[in-house]
């Protein structure tokens, strides 16, 4: 046996030691890393290799009271550049030593030793590059700004080549596109929306740096005037005015969240998004409008607004029994298709609804309520005689006067031939107290709460400044303003039978995610008359078709009942203008009111501007075209159930899609 020198077991002794002593020190650290900090050194891993991004929501759609959308999002693409990346060529290893003149070796010596210049070259932007030209310049010792120049030069030629390429399959002048990729930022838009075409091309040239990403695009039903309601959404995809804005919350939904991993030179792993969150997309808006009704009404109110080159006109269709709006237009209109080709002054002009926004002073359309309320409180019947005074009456200091003819009438003929001195007596009649209350039980002076943006009240005379006067002014439509949409809310319930309807036009907001939706019903707000008299009113409407201010609709498909207007504007300066605004409200059929239809004409020009002249034809024809529609769709299904008929104002599933126009 051979027994180990005594010098072998001192080394031995000695480095047995110091070998535990490594492994301690070896699994401490292990212990260290794997134990009391993996949870943040994997944190820490985790936020250098991954990064999480947004998934965007698509945007809700909204559709009529058939299904048929009106605006929904459609994937499109756009073409953006960086020209950072544009300037120089994906490969500089080989290039920048070229184009200065440096030496290849003398170049892989720099890239050695500094490890800023190899990322950079690995992956190179135009910022980069001038950054390992300054570089190679000191490490040269060399002035820097020849090889700038030469670089400088270089960039230029590869702009200008990428310009040349691009400019046909986008559509625009080499030279602005040449400025665009010439700008110091890292980001620029060049088409937004892009065509599929154009954007295929652009993908086919493979131009490093001009990139095409897909995004939603919100589009909406061509030729339909529709903006000023619907509303617009910006280039963000966030609602910017009309129903857009007003429920933009639920439309938008919210975006969910993706991991992406990336390698160690921070670009990303092809395939390696993972959804931890998925995006919960927007709501369904299904509205009570009636998309095909609503062309009839934007096509009457054009013709309206050639015809007498108004200041504006508006029109607006209500269901009588609840209150639903079935179209709704102002006139200039907003056609979202040629909102591009617009000044700023002109959109906000053409976006202003003045069905909500405006205020008139309703002119003679106000006399039926004042009729219906002394009806209605049995003071007069409709054979009740009322005597005229000739058309010339002085009631205290107030003087009146109308056409001569008119002696004494009866309470229809008063509204047949819509006498002034007939409505005023009627207004002393009645007696303050009773007829302002009648007007508030309307709402008038009241937001009616339609959940459109900028809704207006309307004006009402306070109690302590009313007099005398305002009794007898608010009978003939004076002293006395309100929106168009509380003119026909009102009308509806002088001939539904009495009962003041809340008008909408959001039916209900179908969540997809989960499939609730909530129904509308249609909401009373109280009853205003009874029942016999609004049947009495009815007859005494109708009549003002058959005989009076309103017989140019004796030749329409259905009977039509109705009243017009004539107001003069009021002046600033005081008083009253030689400006007037024409209107007709009218019903239809007369027995049983499908429909009801107001037209306004602010304004008209060419020496007509009676209401049955300017605005009553209007009114007929659209009365004449949506009753077709609407009685033809009943017709034909006559004995289904309620869900199953496509005029029911839900009806889910799919639906055609109409002509679309990008916002």
């Amino acid at each position: 046996m051979v027994r180990e020198s005594q010098p072998g077991r001192l080394k031995i002794g000695l480095l047995f030691p110091l070998f535990l002593a490594g492994v301690a020190v070896l699994v401490g650290r292990l212990y260290n890393i794997q134990i009391q900090n993996h949870d943040f050194l994997v944190g820490l891993a985790r936020k250098q290799s991954e990064t999480t991004v947004a998934i965007p929501a698509v945007r809700g759609t909204i559709c009529d009271r058939n299904g048929v959308p009106l605006a929904f999002s459609l994937k499109t693409p756009t073409i953006f550049a960086d020209p950072g990346i544009v300037a120089v060529p994906a490969k500089i290893r080989r290039w920048l030593p070229d184009l200065l003149g440096v030496p290849r070796p003398t170049f892989k010596k720099l890239l050695m030793s500094r490890r800023d210049i190899r990322d950079a070259v690995n992956d190179p932007t135009l910022k980069r590059t001038v950054h390992v030209v300054k570089e190679l310049a000191k490490f040269l010792r060399v002035p820097e700004d020849a090889l700038l120049v030469r670089l400088r030069s270089a960039v230029d030629d590869r702009i200008a080549e990428a310009a040349r390429k691009a400019s046909p399959a986008l559509g625009l002048p080499e030279a602005d596109l040449r400025r665009a990729l010439s700008r110091e930022r890292r980001f620029v838009w060049l088409n937004r929306p892009a065509d599929k075409a154009c954007a295929r091309k652009i993908e086919g040239l493979r131009i490093r740096g001009i990139c095409v990403r897909y995004e939603h695009r919100r589009m909406t039903a061509k030729g339909m005037s529709i903006g000023q309601w619907l509303g617009i959404v910006g280039a963000e995809g966030r609602g910017l005015e009309g129903l857009e804005l007003l429920f933009d919350r639920p439309l938008k939904g919210s975006p969910g969240l993706a991991r992406l991993r990336r390698d160690g030179r921070g670009k990303r792993i092809a395939d390696s998004a993972e959804p931890t969150i998925p995006p919960r997309h927007g709501c369904k808006l299904h509205l009570t409008i009636d998309s095909r009704i609503q062309p009839i009404v934007d096509a009457e109110l054009e013709n309206v607004y050639s015809e007498f080159s108004p200041v504006s006109a508006s029109a607006v269709v209500m269901e009588p029994s609840t209150g639903r709006i079935l179209a709704m237009d102002s006139a200039p209109g907003l056609d979202v298709s040629t909102m591009r080709e617009m000044g700023r002054d002109e959109l906000r002009r053409r976006l202003r609804n003045h069905v909500v926004q405006s205020v008139y002073e309703y002119g003679s359309t106000f006399k039926p309520f004042v009729a219906a309320a002394a009806i209605d409180l049995q003071l007069v019947t409709p054979e009740s005689r009322i005597h005229c005074e000739n058309g010339l009456w002085v009631y205290r200091k107030r003087r009146l006067h109308e056409h001569p003819e008119n002696i004494a009438q009866q309470i229809t003929d008063i509204i047949v031939h819509s006498s002034n001195i007939g409505a005023a007596k009627l207004g002393l009649l009645l007696g303050d107290e009773r007829l302002r209350q009648y007007v508030l039980l309307y709402h008038f002076g009241k937001k009616l709460g339609i959940r459109l943006p900028a809704e207006e009240p309307g004006l009402v005379t306070p109690l302590r400044r009313w007099t005398y006067y305002t009794t007898m002014s608010v009978p003939i439509g004076q002293e006395i303003a309100g929106t168009p949409l509380q003119l026909v809310t009102a009308f509806c319930a002088l001939v539904n039978g009495g009962r003041l309807m809340q008008p909408y036009i959001v039916e209900c907001i179908e969540d997809p995610n989960t499939g609730n939706m909530p129904p509308r019903t249609p909401l009373e707000l109280g009853r205003i008359i009874s029942p016999e008299t609004s049947a009495k009113m009815r007859h005494i409407l109708g009549q003002v078709v058959e005989r009076g201010t309103g017989k140019v609709l004796r030749g329409c498909n259905y009977p039509i009942g109705g009243k017009t207007g004539t107001a003069q504007l009021p002046d600033p300066a005081g008083g009253y203008s030689d400006k007037y605004l024409a209107s007709f409200i009218g019903f239809a059929p007369v027995n049983q009111p499908k429909i009801c239809v107001l037209v306004m004409v602010d304004q008209p020009q060419g020496g007509r501007y009676y209401g049955g002249q300017v605005a009553a034809p209007a009114v007929g024809r659209i009365i004449d075209k949506s009753l077709a529609i609407l009685d033809s769709v009943s017709d034909a299904t006559a004995g289904l159930p309620e869900s199953e008929r496509p005029d029911s104002p839900i009806r889910l599933g799919h639906a055609p899609v109409v002509a679309v126009s990008e916002r």
